[in-house]
């Protein structure tokens, strides 16, 4: 009897552990990863919600929305930025942080998806300035659980160019992602510029959600294309910067060797990062973990 259990009790082990070899690694799931596979139990008094957003930007209204974290809070609050026009808006990743303790901002520059004003480079910018004001206001940050210390930026694509730009030079941002980053200071200059400029154009005349007369975007881009140096605003920062590209446009990123708090990697995946969305998830949560310092939960 003994040696049939036994013999069961070691064919069972080997079972399981081929069935974990085949099927991934489900079985194995470490603390810090529960946020990407479970549900979480609401708290009773201060649950985590969905919050429509009006928010106000040089007299325009934008239009966006607060995934608030679970708790009472105050939350580290992550702001996305999407990119041009906006078809990736990182939701799956908004939602997946919001589990792992993060507030997160979605909104829609002046200008698109239904939000008022014009489109344009430097418009964005300011707009995402104009977020910040709105959440670090006492009474809506006290409402969406906003901890004004803990702020961070991420963007994808023309958005991360919003992110390294605006979030650099704002001492309230604390922390900044840029995840395929659009950089008009090396892409609109040089010998492939012309090129780029008539692809951006013709580009942007398909994009019927945007007020954007693309004419004047692009001169007002051009106009101010020398102040938009991100590598110049990286190497002078010392906030924590991650940038993750699946491109070459950048690769004057990896002369920035002596930078603390400096990440910048490159990935083989498309511009959506479409077959790579739960290791970005994992890089980004976990990288906001140690940058944006949440302190850890009281028993």
């Amino acid at each position: 009897m003994k040696i049939i259990f036994r013999y069961l009790l070691i064919n069972l082990l080997f079972f399981s552990l081929i069935t974990s070899c085949t099927t991934g690694s489900s079985n194995f799931i470490k603390p810090d990863d529960k946020y990407l596979n479970n549900d979480f139990k609401p708290d009773e008094f201060y649950p985590g919600a969905q919050v429509e957003l009006t928010i106000p930007s040089s007299g325009s209204k934008m239009y966006g929305m607060a995934y608030t974290a679970d708790g009472k809070g105050p939350h580290p609050t992550v702001i996305l930025l999407h990119g041009l026009p906006g078809n990736e808006r990182s939701l799956d990743l908004a939602q997946s942080i919001r589990r792992g303790g993060y507030n997160v901002i979605y909104f829609n520059y002046r200008g698109t998806w239904g939000s008022k004003g014009t489109f344009g480079f430097q418009n964005a910018i300011d707009d995402v300035g104009a977020v910040i004001d709105y959440i670090t206001d006492s009474l809506n940050s006290s409402t969406l659980k906003v901890d004004k210390d803990r702020i961070a930026l991420y963007g994808h694509s023309m958005g991360a160019g919003f992110s390294l730009l605006a979030g650099l030079k704002d001492p309230r941002v604390k922390a900044v992602i840029g995840i395929s980053v659009f950089n008009p200071y090396t892409l609109l200059q040089g010998d492939e510029a012309r090129g780029n400029l008539i692809s951006l154009k013709e580009y942007l005349l398909t994009l019927g959600m945007l007020n954007c007369n693309p004419d004047k975007f692009l001169n007002n881009l051009l106009t101010d294309v020398k102040k938009y140096n991100i590598q110049a605003l990286i190497v002078s920062s010392t906030k924590p910067v991650l940038v993750i590209d699946e491109h070459m446009n950048n690769r004057g990123f990896t002369k920035i060797t002596k930078r603390p708090a400096f990440s910048y990697k490159i990935w083989n995946t498309d511009h959506a990062f479409s077959n790579r969305r739960i290791a970005l998830t994992v890089e980004v949560k976990n990288w906001l973990d140690k940058n944006l310092s949440i302190p850890p939960s009281l028993p």
